[in-house]
This record gives structure tokens, sequence and C-alpha cells, in this order.
């Protein structure tokens, strides 16, 4: 068998058999005929008093020869003793103990708290204060300072004037009131970086306008505030009669009309789309949407997060097809103002606004306004 890294190759002729990985049928081997003697005539509790014993010398000569295989080694012979399952509950309780020491030595801090827990739980009347420091301790290398504290507490309950616990005690306490001081400090840093966009979430919900999960973007582009207090979006203009063709305003002021912005769009002196042979998307054919109650709208923190660039912990919901708040094509009037249009009650804003340009010349206009409309 190969030893960790720093350790020689043991192989099972180099060590006694109660060590051997497992017993060869070799009849002519005096300790593999003890062995297996001892095995078929003993009891359960006997072989697993047999096994706490064979792990016990491998505990010592692990530490003897300051050898991890041999404290390995330990960890199966306890094992082994525990699986037979024996109806002697002070033998387990003892056996999950030593496994717990071993376990600490070899740095398994899960598996000693574990195993002192077990070695409560099996015996409790098992008053060996060792089982709680042997738990407080894994419990330490956790930093789970609080079960730390309650089981010195108990072993102390004990033996009252154990160095050791008190020892342990007072290291949990300053070390969880240590993680506390610096879980605050990392917090009010968190607080710090997320300030601009809490401000700015604070100020998008106080305009009255609902936002929902992010379901398109514009590169990194958000809403911004300006000096004066008013706030800039960018928004997208979906052309869906040309597979989703877009155009994206990025500074889209929310006192701007919408009728001005297609006037410049689609003005006279503006390139026409490479995509409308037909030229059935002139200025005085278009028409504007949105689609209500399009998502969910997230709380204050939830915006916060998605305004910081984080992504808020809820659950993914559609548009609703049926109820009061079914989702359903709206029409824009050009002379509303953005801050209008966000404002009404039944739109929530997909992440960013998003608007549709159809065509009133096309057939495809009504195709797309009685369609399916899980289109976000």
């Amino acid at each position: 068998m190969a030893s960790q890294q720093g350790e020689s190759v043991l192989k099972n002729e180099d060590l006694p058999a109660l060590f051997w990985d497992e017993l060869p049928d070799d009849p002519d081997n005096p300790d593999v005929a003890a062995i297996k003697a001892i095995m078929d005539e003993s009891t359960p509790e006997e072989r697993a008093e047999s096994f706490k014993d064979q792990g016990n010398d491998a505990l010592k000569v692990g530490l003897q020869q300051k050898k991890k295989f041999y404290l390995r080694q330990a960890i199966e012979q306890y094992t082994e003793g525990l699986n037979l399952m024996c109806s002697d509950a002070k033998l387990n309780a003892v056996l999950y103990s030593n496994r717990a020491h071993v376990n600490l030595l070899l740095g398994n801090y899960r598996n000693a708290l574990e195993d002192s827990k077990a070695a409560l739980k099996n015996n409790p009347t098992f008053v060996k204060v060792w089982a709680f420091w042997r738990g407080a301790k894994g419990a330490a290398g956790l930093r789970r300072w609080d079960e730390c504290v309650s089981l010195c507490d108990e072993g102390l309950a004990l033996e009252p004037e154990n160095a050791d616990l008190k020892r342990l005690r007072a290291r949990a306490e300053q070390d969880k009131a240590a993680d506390a001081q610096r879980e605050e400090a990392q917090r009010q840093r968190e607080i710090e970086k997320r300030a601009p966009a809490a401000r700015l979430a604070s100020s998008l919900l106080s305009a009255g306008w609902r936002i929902g999960r992010p379901q398109f973007s514009v590169g990194d582009r958000k809403p911004t505030m300006l000096a004066d207090g008013l706030i800039q979006w960018p928004v997208i203009f979906f052309y869906p009669e040309a597979s989703m063709q877009q155009d994206v305003i990025e500074e889209f002021g929310i006192d701007d009309c919408f009728g001005d912005h297609l006037d410049v769009m689609f003005g006279p002196e503006a390139p026409g789309l490479e995509w409308d042979a037909e030229g059935a998307y002139r200025r005085d054919h278009l028409e504007v949407y949105y689609l209500s109650y399009a998502s969910k709208p997230l709380t204050q923190a939830e915006l916060t997060e998605v305004l910081y660039g984080g992504w808020p912990e809820t659950r993914e919901e559609g548009p609703a097809r049926y109820g009061p708040e079914a989702a359903s094509w709206k029409r824009v009037d050009e002379r509303w103002t953005l801050a209008e249009v966000l404002g009404k009650k039944d739109h929530i804003i997909p992440g960013i606004p998003v608007f549709f340009i159809l065509s009133s010349k096309t057939s495809y206009k009504q195709r797309f306004l009685s369609g399916d409309i899980a289109l976000l």
C-alpha cells in the first residue's frame, strides 16, 4: 500500500498481521490462523473489543514512529469495531471517541466532531471528559464557535477545573468575537460598495416605477442619475418582424417624448432600415408597444443587487397568461414621455425599458399582437 507524501511504501509482509489490509488464505501462517480462530469463536462484543485494542496499538505505533499510515490503520480498526454494531453501548462510545481522537490528529475536524457527538449520544453515561474535548476541538477546527463552547460547557459541568477545556473555551469565545468583528467589517464594506446602487434603486422606486428581473441588456448599461436628479435609461427598440432586430437608445431622458425620438430616427435625413425593402417602416406608419406585466417586480434590496451587478435570489416567473395581471400588448401614445409610460400601473420594466416597433402597413402587425406573447 502506498502511503501519503513523506511516508515510505509499506507492504503487508512488512507489518504485523493485525495491520494487514486483509487476511490471506494461508493456514500455515500462525498469526493469520490465530486471528481467524479468534474471529470464528468470539462474540461481536469480544471482536469489537479486539478491534479497539488493535486500533489503540496502531495509534501508539503511529505516534511513536510519526507515520500517518498507522493512524489511518487505527481508524480502520475502530471502524471495523463499530461496524459490528455490538450491544455494548459503552464500548461503542469508546470506539467513537478514540476514532475522534485520531481524526483530530489527521486534521479531519468534521469527522472528529461527528464521532465525538456519536460517542456521547451512544452512551450518555459515558462521562470521560475527553469525548467533550475532542468534539469541541473538532468544532473549533470548523470555526463553529457556539458548538465548541457548548461542548466545553458540558465537559466542564463534569470536571469544572479541567484546564484544557477552560483554555479551549476561552479561545473559542475570543475567536468568535474576532470572526464577528471581521464579518461586520465585511458587511459594512459591502454596504458601502452598494451604496450608490441602493440610492439609485430608492430613486427608481420612489418615482413609482416597478422593475423586474433583467431580461435584456445593453452591455453593462444601467439607468443613471444626473447631477440635477433626473434619470436617464438605456432603452431598446425591437423590430419583431425583422427577427427581433433592434436599435438602442443609450440615454433616453425620462422627460423625452417617444415621438421626438422617432422623428429623429425615422426623419427625412435618417437612413432607412436595411431589412425594410418595402419601405413599410416609414415614420408615419410606426406604432410602439410594450408588454404589460412582463415580470414580477423586485424589492428594493433585490433591485439594489441588480444595479450593483449581481442577481436577485428570486424564483424566475414569466409573463402570466391569465388572471388580472395577464400580460398583453399595450400601445404607447407617442406624446407620452418615458416617465409616463414607465409609470403605468401595468408596466413592469424587464430590467431596462423595452419597446416593440410595428408597422401599420404590414399584415405582420395583427399576427404579432394576437399571437403568442411568451416573448420575454
